[in-house]
């Protein structure tokens, strides 16, 4: 056998071993809610952006997604580090028990300033709240497993809650439920998704629900070298401006800029007893505060 059909015939033989050692790493994450959902393109986006910004000559992973799942699955799936790698959820020291938290805010806390979608009949009862005494009147529409229901469940607000995202704008449309909460981000966005469904919902512009809360990357404990991974990437698009950036361009956040550009708000407050250890929401670096959401020259 002539020399250079060895050579080939070796070559395709070690070609699947070779292969196999190029081929791309996977994280694992939850199936979305939809596939339009903004906001599981932005933190999806976020991902391989902080990924791919310091990845150092690494193979960046690609996303491989599973099924879909609840949140309190997805912390238990997590600490079992079975069926998902990686995941995004709101914030809590209960939720830092035995997972790795990369601890940057990935909305800069956007997430918990809060706008009602209520039905349109009821801006004359909205426009009379003035204190939490005033909302306590009211019942809310959240999720039953979300990190911020004991937020809302300490300040004693009155809640009906269920685990299906979908079945919580049906609920508010029915009344039975007043307002559904949401960050000032996302509301309009969600309203406009379902005017044809929901044609009597709008989003309550005046009136801010504020709470110190913000979203975080999840892993495993094991997972060390990629929660620093992380963390490095998010590091770098703050200082080179790339996550505000980010924001102000993706569907699931662009809507809250500028964020002093509607007029007066009146603000409640919520404390938040749950906060992670490591939070530091007076840090400018990582989290948007209350005096910029004032209109200009206030």
């Amino acid at each position: 056998m002539k020399l250079w059909l060895v050579r080939i015939c070796a070559a395709m033989l070690l070609l699947p071993l070779a292969l196999a050692a190029a081929e791309t790493p996977e994280l694992r994450i939850a199936k979305p809610r939809s596939l339009d959902d903004p906001a599981y393109l932005y933190f999806t986006g976020l991902l391989q952006a902080a990924l791919q910004k310091a990845a150092n000559g690494r193979a960046v992973p690609s996303l491989v997604t599973t099924i879909e799942m609840a949140e309190e699955r997805m912390v238990r799936e997590l600490r079992a580090d079975r069926s998902i790698d990686i995941f995004w959820l709101g914030g809590s020291k209960a939720r830092a028990v035995d997972l790795l938290v990369v601890p940057i805010p990935l909305e800069r806390g956007l997430v918990g300033y809060r706008q009602f979608i209520i039905r349109k009949e009821r801006v004359t009862a909205f426009d009379a709240i003035n204190t939490l005494a005033d909302l306590t009147k009211f019942k809310a529409c959240h999720g039953a497993q979300w990190g911020d229901t004991e937020i809302l469940r300490a300040a004693k607000l009155p809640m009906v809650t269920s685990v299906n995202y979908e079945s919580l704008f049906k609920q508010l449309a029915a009344g039975r439920c007043d307002y559904f909460p949401r960050g000032i981000h996302q509301g309009e966005v969600e309203v406009a998704q379902r005017a044809a469904a929901y044609p009597d919902l709008m989003v309550y512009q005046p009136l801010i629900l504020h709470y110190t809360f913000a979203t975080y990357f999840y892993v495993h404990p094991k997972n060390k070298i990629l929660a620093q991974w992380l963390q490095d990437g998010l590091e770098q698009m703050i200082d080179g401006g790339e996550l505000i950036a980010y924001m102000q361009q993706q569907e699931h956040t662009r809507h809250a800029f500028p964020l002093n550009g509607s007029g007066n708000k009146r603000f409640l407050s919520l404390a938040n007893a749950n906060l992670p250890d490591f939070s530091d929401e007076k840090n400018t670096r990582y989290w948007f505060q209350p005096s910029d959401f004032e209109p200009a020259g206030d």
